[in-house]
């Protein structure tokens, strides 16, 4: 079995690459190292490391309301996503402030699959409860009633196909505001919306 050696710079010891013991005779195996990446090269127990991460850090000057039927809060919010493992899990996670004056409506929101039109992750059924990964009720104040839209969860990859996530939201018909309140004050605020998914090995 040939192998090549190699001599670290410092301290005298060697790293050896070897090849299988055997092999198809008749099909060369090649190991064919990336051009856009240097650094180091994952060993093949990696339960638990980050394969990728991909996210949309959202931004406006412009406000972006929500009310009604469940629905895509934005298609700017959406992230192309192709596992690199079947195995893999896929964590989901989004954080988005927003602003819900004067209402003590409810609020919920899911992770959407645009590719295959469902939601992942989604909890069993139960009744006609509604299955999503969020819900809210803010508290009646006043016009500048803030909360945070934050909810994640943990998903299989199943399979290394293309797919698209975004995110659904829907009120019993009061407006929520984000990414900016419509209060233009110093209790006024703009705020990002944040979008995270990391495909993590199994």
């Amino acid at each position: 079995m040939s192998s090549i050696k190699l001599t670290a710079d410092s301290g005298g010891g060697t790293v050896e690459l070897k090849a299988p013991a055997t092999t198809d005779s008749n099909a060369a195996k090649i190991i064919t190292l990336p051009s856009d990446e240097t650094g180091q090269i994952i060993t093949s127990d990696r339960s638990g490391t980050t394969l990728q991460r991909k996210f949309v850090y959202l931004t406006d000057s412009g406000q972006l309301t929500s009310s009604g039927a469940m629905h895509e809060l934005t298609t700017a919010l959406r992230i192309a996503f192709t596992p690199k493992a079947a195995d893999s899990n896929l964590l989901l996670e989004f954080f988005a402030p927003f602003v819900f004056p004067n209402s003590t409506h409810l609020q919920y929101a899911k992770f959407f699959d645009v590719t295959n039109s469902s939601t992942p992750g989604q909890p069993p059924a139960n009744g006609s409860r509604d299955r999503v990964h969020w819900a809210n009720r803010n508290g009646q104040f006043d016009v500048n009633d803030f909360d945070v839209l934050n909810m994640r969860i943990v998903v299989p990859a199943d399979n290394t196909t293309a797919r698209t996530y975004t995110i659904h939201h829907r009120t019993e018909g009061a407006v929520a505001q984000f990414l900016v309140s419509t209060l233009d004050s110093a209790s006024g605020t703009t705020m990002p919306a944040t979008f995270v998914i990391t495909e993590i090995a199994a």
